[in-house]
């Protein structure tokens, strides 16, 4: 979605392409038994939700751009991230467990990694690179596993010492030797030319995700309150607006738009000058969104739940763009 069109919705004035009737927010699911915990995709007629195993196994759909499609991932436990490359769609969860789904043959792979902490992230940058990380279930120590296409193995020149107080909650990069690892501990990790490296932060606040794009790199959190860094090969720099700003959760950076959400239905936008405010116009839910997905017509995903303040329960997605049909 273009600024344009944010500034149409707050305002209620008259704008541009798209026009309110074009462009609109709704609620698609609410209330689904499993909280929903990641979206991604590669256009509109290509979404990927992934959510909490709620006692039938794991949420896993599909969008065409006509229908939605429920995919069984063959095992139990819940899935909190997904992010695809290719003809594969992987997804990461409890237990160490990875899978990956083919476009082609219409089938799950799956893995356990080496240890069996949850897996809050997993990117692909290739079959045979790809990347998963995540923490213990106290959040004190975390593990970033690494795939070349045989096995899942962690990265030998990944040491202890770089490691030490860093729970990994996801992990983005723009390029093979460019990646960026953010989590709890007041810490983020860069691996950049084959070289690790530990950028402490101005503050110790968790960030929960990392996406960005043309260079700019951005990862969001906080507890309660919301937190914000752009992140630079030199260092992090806080750009957290003054006052009230909620918990976030999720972030993505498009060529048009950057995008946050998290706790109480929040929905927050990078503007051109680079400051992040509030867009008023998404619906109003007490929820918490724990992931979004801007796709290259503009069109915003954002999917989550009861993830914070309850047991992984009451899933819900919320679309902006053209009405989907029902």
């Amino acid at each position: 979605m273009r600024r344009a069109a944010f500034a149409c919705l707050i305002s209620l004035s008259a704008c541009p392409h798209p026009s309110p009737e074009e462009g609109t927010w709704e609620i698609v699911e609410k209330g689904l038994p499993g909280a929903l915990m990641s979206v991604w995709g590669s256009s509109p007629e290509d979404v990927w939700v992934v959510g909490a195993d709620a006692g039938d196994g794991p949420t896993v759909k599909h969008w065409d751009g006509a229908a939605w499609t429920e995919l069984d991932a063959g095992s139990p436990g819940h899935l909190w991230w997904v992010s695809g490359r290719g003809d594969g769609v992987w997804m990461a969860g409890d237990g160490g467990r990875i899978l990956r789904y083919d476009r082609e043959d219409m089938s799950f792979e799956s893995w356990t990694a080496p240890s069996p902490e949850r897996l809050y992230g997993v990117f692909p940058l290739a079959e045979d690179d790809v990347w998963a990380c995540g923490s213990n279930d106290q959040n004190t120590a975390g593990v970033i596993w690494r795939y070349d296409g045989a096995a899942w193995a962690a990265p030998a020149d990944l040491t202890p010492e770089l490691t030490e107080g860093f729970a990994c909650f996801k992990v983005w990069g723009s390029r093979a030797d460019d990646l960026w690892f953010v989590g709890y501990g007041g810490v983020v990790l860069h691996y950049k030319g084959g070289t690790w490296s530990r950028i402490e932060l101005p503050s110790d606040r968790p960030l929960f995700t990392v996406h960005g794009v043309g260079g700019d790199v951005f990862a969001v959190g906080g507890a309660v309150s919301g937190y914000i860094v752009e992140l630079r090969d030199d260092g992090a720099r806080d750009v957290t607006p003054k006052g009230e700003v909620p918990q976030l959760a999720g972030v993505y950076a498009s060529e048009s738009a950057t995008v946050a959400v998290g706790l109480e239905g929040a929905v927050w936008e990078r503007g051109d000058d680079g400051v992040w405010t509030a867009i008023e116009a998404a619906p109003t839910t007490p929820l918490e969104y724990h992931a979004v997905y801007v796709d290259p017509a503009d069109e915003i995903w954002a999917v989550g739940g009861r993830i914070y303040t309850g047991n992984l329960s009451d899933g819900l997605l919320t679309h902006y763009g053209a009405p989907l049909p029902q």
